[in-house]
């Protein structure tokens, strides 16, 4: 249950961020990161606890029946789904408070900070073309770059989910349980095969 407390922290951080975040005060490559590799940073979080919860489980329950690599097996996926489960519960809650009661904040904050977040990305874009044109390359692989941000897209992929995102958060709220269960059983399956001893006992037993 720590691992998954510890997840649920990570996902309430990851969600509500722009409650801490000063775009005032924070520089542009900053905001840009957030909000480019945030999500993709607490599912890895969320991964490595789901993994961790799965090696320090233990099966407190043992069935002369039922082989300890099979224990280890079915412990370490139920580990793993308990952290997604609440990583899931309380992403479903911040969506919901987004799109509702805390609209209006993650407006404020998408105003100040698709500006500052435009203007650090079409610089970098603007220092590779410089770069280039130093170099002699062609107009063709000068002009080779993404185009330039626009203030009112990066304010919308900032702005607050509608509820019918809350559909898709479901959605993923399965998808993610499969995949860190998935991974848990895994952890748990390589654990059985190390650690399992005669007559399928743990070592030591």
């Amino acid at each position: 249950m720590f691992y998954g407390a510890l997840a649920g922290v990570v996902a309430l951080v990851a969600e509500l961020y722009f409650l801490v975040l000063d775009p005032a005060s924070t520089a542009g490559w900053v905001l840009a990161v957030v909000g480019s590799y945030r999500t993709r940073l607490a599912l890895a979080a969320f991964l490595f606890l789901a993994i961790l919860a799965a090696l320090r489980m233990r099966p407190t329950r043992l069935d002369p029946e039922v082989s300890y690599a099979s224990l280890l097996l079915r412990d370490g996926a139920l580990a793993a789904t308990l952290v997604a489960s609440v990583v899931g519960t309380v992403l479903l809650f911040t969506t919901l408070l987004q799109a509702t009661v805390l609209a209006d904040d993650m407006r404020a904050y998408a105003s100040e900070a698709a500006p500052k977040v435009v203007g650090y990305v079409n610089g970098v874009r603007e220092e590779i073309q410089d770069r280039r044109r130093d170099e002699g390359q062609s107009p063709e692989e000068v002009n080779d770059v993404p185009p330039p941000a626009e203030v009112s897209e990066v304010e919308e992929s900032f702005g607050p989910p509608v509820p019918r995102d809350l559909g898709r958060s479901v959605a993923n709220f399965v998808l993610r349980a499969i995949l860190l269960g998935t991974a848990g059983a895994l952890v748990g399956l390589l654990r059985g095969r190390r650690k399992r001893g005669p007559g399928g006992a743990p070592e030591g037993a």
